[in-house]
């Protein structure tokens, strides 16, 4: 997937990818329930430094990290703010060009 992005991206191209981070608590969560679930039995869940690892070795430069959902859904009851960077928050999202 990465390399087709790469392949039609412009030169001055986003590629903008959300995703929960395996390691986070709701990652782990989905992760322990995995064979459980219809909507994401299939799904394979990377950590956010797998997924910049994968994006170096496609030549793809990582611009800016944000992360939010900082406490289980359980006790989510409002939208949380995004914080910059990656190892907090369950949901992250990359843009890279």
């Amino acid at each position: 997937m990465l390399a087709e992005a790469r392949r039609v991206l412009r030169p001055s191209g986003k590629l903008v990818i959300g995703f929960i981070d395996r390691d986070s608590g709701i990652g782990q969560s989905y992760l322990e329930h995995q064979s459980e679930s219809v909507f994401y039995r299939d799904a394979v869940f990377y950590s956010a430094h797998d997924v910049g690892e994968l994006l170096r070795a496609e030549g793809v430069t990582a611009r800016a990290w944000g992360q939010t959902l900082f406490r289980p859904l359980a006790e989510t009851t409002e939208i949380e703010p995004v914080r910059s960077g990656t190892g907090r928050g369950a949901f992250v999202v990359v843009m890279a060009s």
